[in-house]
């Protein structure tokens, strides 16, 4: 797990955002379940470092649920 500070380098940040992206990814997959992802506490560790690129990110993993809600039945 990556350890947060709140005074984070860029290359840490990036490496965050693609941890995450790397998560939605599984989770669109169905490899892992967004609980047993644990993207909810890397995504709150996101938006304490950098609030933009979360209000970025936010919003593609709430359509990433929607649609896998659609096809769960």
């Amino acid at each position: 797990m990556i350890q947060i500070m709140l005074n984070m380098t860029e290359r840490e940040l990036k490496k965050l955002e693609s941890v995450i992206r790397q998560k939605m990814l599984d989770i669109k997959e169905q490899r892992v379940s967004p609980k047993d992802s644990g993207i909810g506490g890397l995504l709150n560790s996101l938006k304490k470092v950098d609030e933009a690129l979360y209000e970025k990110i936010l919003p593609e993993y709430k359509q990433l649920l929607a649609n896998k809600n659609i096809f769960k039945s």
